[in-house]
């Protein structure tokens, strides 16, 4: 999951969300720049040859990882997988905190010496207790975790419909 976020934050994103404006023409990425202004031709044979060109160059730059297209689903997973991350804001995704909360599936839950459980969860997010409020029933397999973001950046998981406990993600 590192080398994805390290990936994804690496490289050149064209994401069209609800959110984002639509760039200038400035921000967007030479290749697809070319291929926008090949509708300014007026001459049909030329213009078929611009953008014969454009759209080339703007395909070996996908192929090669130097522009990477991602729709708005693709934004949505993004920003579910990466709940409770904490990454500098690039503007990759819009607003990271357009995601309240996550609902999901427990897959399993261990608690330590302390008394504070961890948890693994359906994608493989494995998050930690962080106070010392107690669980009153053992977590189960399957059980239903909800993740809500809390004050100051910090989140709350609730598992099974018992009170949340604070939470941090650990990867």
């Amino acid at each position: 999951m590192t080398s994805t976020i390290t990936g994804l934050i690496g490289v050149a994103a064209i994401a069209a969300t609800t959110t984002a404006a639509k760039p200038r023409d400035s921000e967007r990425p030479p290749v697809l720049r070319a291929v926008t202004q090949c509708r300014a031709v007026a001459e049909a044979a030329a213009r078929l040859a611009c953008f014969d060109r454009s759209v080339a160059a703007l395909d070996e730059a996908e192929t090669n990882k130097v522009v990477v297209v991602i729709d708005q689903q693709q934004v949505r997973e993004t920003r579910r997988s990466l709940f409770g991350v904490s990454l500098p804001d690039a503007g990759l995704f819009g607003n990271g905190n357009a995601l309240p909360q996550i609902e999901t599936t427990l897959t399993s839950a261990s608690v330590d010496d302390a008394g504070r459980w961890s948890f693994v969860l359906a994608d493989g997010a494995r998050w930690t207790q962080t106070d010392d409020y107690i669980i009153a029933r053992r977590p189960r397999a399957n059980d239903t975790v909800i993740i809500k973001r809390a004050a100051l950046g910090s989140f709350r998981l609730s598992v099974g419909g018992q009170p949340g406990v604070k939470a941090r993600r650990q990867n």
